[in-house]
């Protein structure tokens, strides 16, 4: 198989960890992302919490057997606990790294920093995130084994639309500003994806270099979460979710989410087939009709590069 190369380190900036309605409170879950083994869990006041994995103290696996007691981390080896800052209940020279935490729009996110910065920008709110015209979060996630980097790409690749998604762009355009890439569309679909769905006006923005939102405007109003997260160099979890305007009342709307999402999973699996197999090219030679790739690419290494950087 053609591995795209690594891109080292992993980006900075805010990733998705989990969905809000997936951890209840006490739940302690073992991680992996950018590399590291990480556990993730909820406290019994409700706050979600990223820790390293191994207990300070002798190594223990704080996801396998840990347990939240109170607003506490409980080792399952030698019983020690840490609280929201780290901090050991039974030996103050004994630290668990805590990772800077953010819950919004029902998403669970963790600010990943090589350098050990603080976070540079934050995670706007959704205004349709928990109205009653809107319906919950429909989300699911997929491993896929690419970089990053190719799944970004796609606010720029306007040519892959009609090829891989049978998409007819009538108008597009990108807008670049700061930590943001916003990719507008109007279009139209050759084929329905279930129950009549096809977009017509989209609008998508990055915030950071690894979660967008989408608002669209079809035959009904949706808006859509997709984010990235590194596992490891080879592999990413892909994390999605479709929110739709509700028409009569949530209980009818809902079946048109559900055929959102599995719309979504199939235009996902057909860039997939592309991403997992696909050579990066440093040097890409072009065609008329692209799209604007270098002007992307330069947005994009602003999150590898040392901050102050520009």
């Amino acid at each position: 198989m053609a591995r795209t190369a690594s891109v080292h380190p992993f980006a900075r900036g805010w990733f998705v960890v989990s969905f809000s309605d997936a951890l209840a409170r006490g739940d302690v879950r073992a991680i992996r992302y950018f590399g590291r083994d990480l556990v993730l869990f909820r406290t019994g006041d409700g706050r979600a919490g990223v820790a390293d994995a191994h207990c300070p103290h002798r190594g223990a696996h704080l996801g396998h057997g840990g347990q939240v007691e109170a607003n506490r981390l409980r080792c399952p080896n030698h019983g020690l606990s840490f609280d929201g800052q780290g901090a050991c209940d039974r030996a103050p020279s004994l630290r668990l790294g805590m990772w800077t935490v953010c819950e919004r729009n029902g998403i669970l996110f963790v600010w990943h920093d090589p350098g050990g910065g603080a976070p540079e920008y934050e995670i706007p709110p959704i205004a349709e995130h928990g109205s009653v015209d809107w319906t919950p979060w429909n989300h699911s996630r997929l491993v896929v084994r690419t970089q990053p980097r190719e799944i970004v790409e796609n606010v720029a690749d306007v040519a892959h639309f009609a090829v891989v998604h049978r998409f007819h762009v009538d108008e597009f355009q990108n807008e670049l500003a700061g930590h943001t890439a916003t990719q507008t569309t109007r279009g139209h679909g050759e084929v329905d994806w279930g129950e009549g769905i096809r977009p017509v006006h989209t609008r998508a923005t990055y915030y950071g270099p690894a979660y967008q939102v989408t608002h669209l405007a079809g035959h009904f109003d949706a808006v859509l979460v997709n984010a990235h997260t590194p596992i490891d160099d080879d592999a990413l979890d892909l994390f999605f979710a479709v929110s739709v305007r509700v028409m009569g009342t949530v209980h009818r709307t809902e079946p048109f989410a559900r055929a959102y999402v599995e719309a979504i999973r199939k235009g996902f699996y057909e860039d997939i087939a592309i991403w997992e197999h696909k050579r990066y090219r440093e040097q890409p030679i072009l065609c008329d009709g692209d799209g604007p790739i270098i002007p992307l690419r330069r947005w994009y290494r602003q999150f590898f590069e040392p901050r102050g950087a520009r």
